[in-house]
């Protein structure tokens, strides 16, 4: 078996090179400094939008790209999804290595659904603003490889990232007026999906990445302040106030029908540690 190459090996790329490594597998890591990676990765300091200085092994036989923007405009998004990912796309054909499967990770942002109803890969996805070059890094991975899937991921959360549990600590946290749905998932689910992905026989085009339970920003809120032996929250001041984001409630079930299994099925088990450390 060749070696498996995590492009953007971050916050979740670097806990699926954990986990890979663990059992044996030959991990390179791309990004841009190769410092504080985990122990055991074979790194690769370059930067992928770069695509002259891009030069990657032949042995590679699985892609895991998990690029994430470095600005919040059309540039970085396309120079992240689409720029960076055709880059590795052709230093691997390049190499003349054979890749058989690879997995690109994205966001459920590219469903505009703003009703409160469920979404899941079926649903209508929009090309509108950034997400379209979600979508476009989408079709890449789709037909520049033999078998590109999307695992498309909700907010992401877990050590070094507790915002909500932070903000019902410090007093910021504001319970909305209206239901405002949100989805998320653990840092350490969302390596695991990736590394499911990665093994099993067969995949689907795309995939959602949440845990178990979309859930009402307001009882997330309430739950914390509960468990930190809080009083709840303060309502906003106006409905509204901070924005009503995308209200959306996604399934889990075609990953789930993989074999794969949260370890933290809702925010309750992800949030336990964050919450111990403010006590």
């Amino acid at each position: 078996m060749g070696a498996v190459l995590i492009a953007g090996c971050g916050y979740v790329g670097s806990a699926l090179a954990t986990r890979l490594v663990a059992r044996g597998e030959k991990v390179l890591a791309l990004r841009r400094s190769t410092r504080e990676l985990p122990e055991g990765v074979v790194p690769i300091a370059a930067d992928l939008r770069d695509r002259a200085a891009l030069r990657l092994p032949r042995d590679v036989d699985r892609l895991v790209y998990a690029v994430g923007p470095d600005g919040g405009g059309d540039d970085a998004y396309r120079g992240a999804y689409v720029t960076g990912l055709e880059n590795v796309r052709d230093a691997l054909r390049e190499a003349g290595a054979d890749v058989r499967r690879a997995v690109l990770t994205t966001s459920t942002a590219v469903y505009a659904q703003d009703d409160g109803g469920w979404v899941d890969e079926s649903s209508d996805t929009s090309a509108t603003g950034t997400a379209r070059w979600l979508l476009e890094g989408e079709r890449v991975v789709r037909e520049g490889f033999a078998e590109g899937v999307t695992l498309r991921l909700a907010g992401i959360y877990g050590p070094g990232r507790d915002r909500m549990v932070r903000m019902v600590a410090e007093g910021t946290a504001r319970l909305p007026r209206a239901p405002r749905w949100t989805n998320r998932i653990h840092r350490d689910d969302a390596a695991s999906a990736i590394e499911r992905l990665l093994e099993i026989d067969a995949v689907e085009p795309a995939y959602v990445g949440v845990d178990d339970e979309p859930t009402d920003l307001a009882d997330v809120y309430r739950w914390v302040a509960a468990e930190l032996g809080m009083p709840e929250p303060p309502f906003e001041e106006s409905a509204g106030e901070r924005g009503r984001g995308t209200q959306k409630r996604c399934r889990n079930a075609r990953l789930r029908a993989t074999g794969w299994a949260p370890l933290y099925p809702t925010f309750r088990e992800g949030y336990r540690d964050a919450i111990a450390a403010r006590r």
